[in-house]
């Protein structure tokens, strides 16, 4: 077990779903925690996340009791007593009634409250108002999702799932300007950074200005590996291999091994190894593709990454039944820590391999959601990215 502490949390609460006001103070709940602001300033004063006792930094209702803020998320009744939340199993939420709900700064509105002479709008991405005011701090993480980290021009790269291209910069989040928004994969090269995302694959030199690389077709670009040179982007059915020195050449395979669902590519030594969800792990070597799947003795034929193990071959985690490392021919040499954990990512911290996974990570336990898209270690120590915020973490 890995002794760590978790030194800081982001989280984004510009989605916010109720409101309450009790004496001086309004209550929120977010995608991100529970806010607590001080009237009639509308100074943010308390953010409660996980760090606080919360179950999950996705709140949903917010009601005061007998004096008592008490919060409910998906799975819990959480009551705050000393500066903290502790939480009870409840019955799980009932769906909300379909309604048409009016647009407030072109979002979805979400709640509105009259406090004395002030009016608390809630919205869902555009955060809180008050008196036609944003009071959500600025700042923030673009996404709670996070799915790629990368450290690029000295700066902390953050990728969402669903919010787009951030940047931490004096201890600040600046959202950049993008032509996309579903990040797959961030990959700093000698070319620039690389985007893989929903929309396509892009490179930026200066963190600004981004363009299309033309030599992909397809969009939807969903892991990126680098070796000797050579940029490997797979989407869903393709296997690229792109030059970075020299001429822009390139050279595209269709459905490699038969494969229509790609997922992640690794470089292991000279060869290229492949995740997919419908012929287990690929190995490309001597301009030969070959899976080893089910039917070869895996243990499944959905895969959803893949690693360079030390000493060659790869190793690679499945969807439902945990991770496994290959040698170089493609038999299994060993298993990993949870043969029954649903895997997300796997990561070479300095020769140990960490496996993401939606229980959580093995040692971490103080996170702002256990399902782990993204991991980098970088100076500051070791960033996780989950569904639920963006985590720093030291040992």
């Amino acid at each position: 077990m890995i002794a760590a502490l978790l030194a800081t949390l982001w989280t984004n609460t510009a989605n916010v779903e109720g409101v309450v006001a009790a004496g001086a103070a309004l209550w929120a709940v977010t995608a991100g925690g529970v806010e607590e602001y001080a009237l009639p300033a509308g100074t943010r004063t308390a953010l409660y996340t996980t760090e606080q006792g919360l179950d999950s930094n996705a709140t949903h209702r917010v009601w005061v009791e007998d004096g008592v803020v008490r919060v409910r998320t998906e799975r819990s009744v959480c009551v705050l007593g000393q500066g903290r939340f502790a939480c009870s199993a409840a019955a799980g939420l009932a769906a909300a009634a379909p309604a048409v709900a009016p647009r407030f700064h072109d979002a979805r509105e979400t709640a509105r409250l009259t406090v004395g002479s002030q009016t608390v709008v809630a919205t869902a991405g555009a955060g809180l108002w008050l008196d036609g005011r944003r009071i959500t701090p600025p700042g923030q993480i673009c996404s709670n999702h996070i799915e790629a980290l990368a450290e690029f021009r000295g700066h902390l790269w953050v990728g969402g799932f669903d919010g787009g291209l951030c940047v931490l910069e004096d201890s600040v989040f600046r959202t950049v300007r993008a032509p996309f928004r579903m990040i797959n994969d961030l990959l700093p090269t000698p070319r620039g950074l690389y985007v893989a995302a929903g929309e396509g694959l892009f490179v930026t030199t200066n963190g600004r200005n981004f363009r299309r690389e033309p030599r992909v077709r397809e969009r939807g670009a969903n892991r990126l590996a680098l070796s000797r040179g050579r940029l490997f982007v797979t989407t869903p059915a393709a296997l690229y291999e792109l030059h970075l020195k020299g001429r822009d050449l390139v050279r595209r395979w269709r459905s490699p091994a038969g494969s229509t669902a790609l997922q992640a590519v690794t470089a292991s030594g000279r060869t290229i190894w492949l995740a997919s969800e419908d012929r287990g792990v690929i190995r490309f070597r001597t301009g030969k593709f070959e899976s080893f799947d089910r039917a070869s003795g895996l243990p499944s034929s959905w895969f959803v990454d893949v690693a360079p193990a030390a000493g060659g071959g790869v190793w690679a985690a499945t969807l439902r039944n945990g991770a496994i490392r290959l040698d170089s021919a493609g038999k299994v040499r060993e298993l990993g820590p949870n043969p029954h954990a649903w895997s997300l990512r796997l990561y070479d911290d300095s020769g140990t391999m960490l496996f993401g996974t939606q229980q959580g990570l093995d040692g971490y336990a103080a996170l702002p959601d256990p399902r782990v898209h993204a991991l980098l270690r970088t100076a500051r120590g070791l960033w996780i990215g989950t569904e639920g915020g963006l985590a720093l973490v030291s040992r």
